[in-house]
Formats: C-alpha cells, structure tokens, sequence
C-alpha cells in the first residue's frame, strides 16, 4: 500500500529530474519534457492520494477504478466528446471528476468549470469535481491555508457553477521567477497538505455508495 512518505519521495524525484532537464536546456530544447514532468507528478501524486483514500472507505479494492475515458455530450445531431484527467467509479458509477495541473490560472479554471458543468449535465452520478495544482496561481490563499476560503474570482464562479473543490499541494505561491525546477527554489510536499487532500477525496467517496 503506497504511503504519505511514499508520495513525498516520488514528488522529490519527478521536480530533480525536471531540475536535471532544466540544467540541460543549454544543449537542447527541454522546456516541453519539464513542463511535462511537471504536470506528470501532479496526477501520479492524486492517483496515490485517492488509493490511500479510498483505504479508508473500503478494503475491496476492487470497487475502486479510474479511467479518463471521454464522455460524448450531445446537442441535438452534434457530439462533443471531453475528459477530465481522472475518473473516479465506485462499483462501476462514475462519482468524481479530477483535473490535475501544475498550477490553475484563472482563465483555465473557467474551462474546467464548463467541463464539470458539461460532465454533470451528461452525467448526474458525478457529485464531486476537483483540482489538484501543485502551486497556487489562483490568488486568495491556497498558498497560504490548506483549508483555504479561496480567491474572490474563484468564490464568485463556484456560484454561478458546479463547485469545485480547489486542493493546492505546495505551501507558498507560483512565482514565474522562482520555478521548482531550479533547486533553489524547491519546496517539500508536508504531510498536513497531503492528509488534507486524502480527507477530502474519502470523504467525497463515501457519499452515495454503498457497502462503505
């Protein structure tokens, strides 16, 4: 079974090995591979979180899966097909929607909020959206607080759509001239973060499922 200890070392390795594409950049172009790397840990992290999360709701581990699998929506002859990075089922029912990034800009929050405004409407089982970012470029102060209140522009648009449970993985904010792939500027997962964020997903699992 992984572990908080487990997650937090492969954290460390994934921003090193950025940290070594980045030192490389002079001899060729590795800006893609370490925004990739980036974004990469960020889903392995919550696949762990969810785990130990849904260790806490069930032994069978069998009623758990995930896939990313689009979902077809439809307008009258029109089809859109989209995903959301994970899919969570249990006992095979599509219940949370996640999106993982290396950090959320406001503009790319509001693509995710008609994506989960799009999913629920296509599929009413859904009773919980997230996103997890690995630093905080939202404002408000999930940099700051792991329960955080969030940003005034994230508030007003939770209103007006699906909420969205905002989950930040590093303490501090996104700075642009501090990156963590520069070693200076690494930062350590916690443990209050990343129990905060297995909290959150158990108690978003144990909601309209049965034999929890």
């Amino acid at each position: 079974m992984v572990s908080i200890e487990d997650i937090k070392t492969k954290h460390k390795r994934a921003i090193l090995e950025s940290q070594k594409l980045y030192a490389d950049r002079k001899a060729k172009d590795t800006a893609g591979a370490v925004r990739y790397t980036k974004g990469k840990i960020v889903e392995e992290i919550t696949r762990d979180v969810i785990k130990i999360a849904w260790a806490g709701v069930s032994s069978d581990e069998s009623r758990l899966r995930t896939d990313r699998k689009k979902v077809v929506i439809k307008t009258n002859s029109e089809i859109y097909k989209l995903s959301q990075d994970i899919h969570i089922y249990i006992d095979n029912t599509f219940r949370i929607s996640v999106e993982c990034k290396s950090y959320t800009e406001v503009a790319t929050y509001k693509r995710v909020l008609v994506d989960a405004m799009l999913l629920r409407k296509a599929v009413p089982t859904i009773n919980a959206f997230f996103i997890v970012q690995l630093e905080n470029f939202l404002g408000g102060d999930y940099g700051m607080n792991i329960k955080a209140k969030g940003s005034e522009s994230v508030i007003t648009l939770n209103r007006l759509f699906p909420y969205i449970d905002v989950i930040t993985l590093l303490d501090g904010d996104r700075d642009i001239s501090r990156p963590l792939h520069r070693p200076e500027y690494f930062k350590n997962l916690t443990d209050g973060r990343l129990t905060y964020a297995v909290e959150k997903f158990r108690e978003a699992m144990s909601k309209n499922q049965s034999n929890a």
